[in-house]
């Protein structure tokens, strides 16, 4: 890695533009380029942003790079001469508040699927992202934010898993240090926690104050020192998240994944030792307590909980999500529950995908899915 840490962000939506934002009025030194097939509109987001930090007292030096992920060879040309040290992947077919769109009736119908059901279309351009990284001979982190939960750890069985996910579980950890902070009567400053789950629960509990039964572990620390549940309850904590210290949802709250995705950035951009919490690290399901460091990322265990153990848990999370298994082959494999509900609404019928398969399912869902949004318009 170079002295100017070199970061391309590939796509600039809601959450890649909010990245590009934070990243660009951190004060830190970056060369930041923006991968975008529109280069124009891409150009636009660019400017806005130098104007945003300027405001602020900081000069960006951002440049946008034509990048379309579905031409491979092209990618992997384009890559090999920019040669960045970290990419953050913004990309994916179906953005995760695009159901939120829907009529409440015809949310609340296709929610009963969750969100595992949709990883074909999360998994096609980060895949070939992925193999255009390794046809460039590039040794670069890369950062994804597309259902990392899950694709990271298909894509492991190609040798094509990105170095780890940012948001999910690290969407979570904000709320349950404030609540902790508040039962403990401490400044938030204090509190340190351990988090380990899938994107099923780090969704839910904020917003119902429940868990609806999915595994976890959570391990609370109050000036490095550990708290019991006999001392504070995790129920109580997450009554108070989705209580005294719930936050707007929605596109409106994407700033809380941004700034998680931009915590994993800017510690392997600055080089620092530091313990975020991400999805997907190292090609495993789920989420947990990441320690990025310059000689790598390792899982940060609190005392008691080995890492078997805490894949387990997120295994069992993930069937909340819909998510049966991610097989050691890439499989992908819905729970029965979950693929039916996508057979009654969409006419959509997929227990499992391989990961050759997941254009043609992408492509197939895509077309299902826009029948049922007609349906309410």
């Amino acid at each position: 890695m170079q002295d100017r840490a070199k970061i391309l962000v590939i796509g600039h939506g809601v959450l890649g533009g909010a990245v590009l934002d934070f990243l660009s009025q951190s004060g830190r030194p970056y060369d930041l380029h923006v991968g975008a097939k529109d280069v124009e509109r891409a150009s636009l987001k660019v400017n806005l942003a130098k104007h945003s930090a300027l405001n602020l007292g900081h000069h960006p030096t951002i440049e946008v790079v034509p990048m379309d992920l579905i031409n491979v060879e092209a990618t992997a040309e384009q890559l090999a001469a920019l040669r960045p040290d970290i990419i953050f992947n913004a990309t994916t077919l179906h953005s995760w508040w695009v159901i939120t769109q829907l009529p409440p009736d015809g949310y609340q119908q296709i929610d009963r699927a969750r969100g595992g059901v949709w990883t074909p279309m999360h998994l096609v351009l980060v895949r070939r992202l992925m193999r255009g990284v390794r046809e460039a001979g590039l040794d670069t982190a890369v950062v994804n934010a597309s259902y990392p939960d899950v694709t990271n750890a298909a894509l492991a069985a190609e040798g094509l898993s990105p170095a780890i996910g940012i948001g999910n579980v690290a969407n979570a950890v904000p709320g349950i240090r404030l609540a902790a902070a508040h039962l403990l009567g401490c400044e938030v400053k204090a509190i340190d926690v351990r988090f380990f789950a899938q994107h099923y629960l780090s969704y839910r509990m904020p917003r119902t104050g429940s868990t609806d039964g999915a595994p976890y572990h959570l391990t609370i620390y109050r000036e490095g020192q550990r708290i019991g549940p006999e001392e504070m309850g995790h129920d109580v904590i997450f009554a108070n998240v989705a209580g005294r210290f719930r936050r707007v949802g929605g596109l409106e709250g994407e700033s809380v994944t941004a700034s998680s995705a931009t915590a994993v950035l800017r510690a392997l951009a600055d080089r620092v030792e530091r313990v975020v919490h991400a999805p997907g690290p190292l090609g495993l399901v789920g989420g947990y307590p990441v320690r990025v460091a310059p000689t790598g990322i390792s899982i940060d265990l609190p005392e008691g909980l080995s890492l078997d153990d805490a894949v387990e848990v997120n295994k069992g999370c993930q069937k909340y999500d819909g998510i049966e298994a991610v097989e050691s082959d890439g499989t992908v494999r819905f729970t029965a529950e979950s693929a039916e509900v996508m057979r009654e609404l969409l006419a959509y019928d997929c227990n499992a995908m391989a990961l050759d398969e997941c254009e043609d399912r992408a492509d197939e869902l895509a077309a299902k899915y826009a029948e049922y949004r007609r349906r309410f318009e």
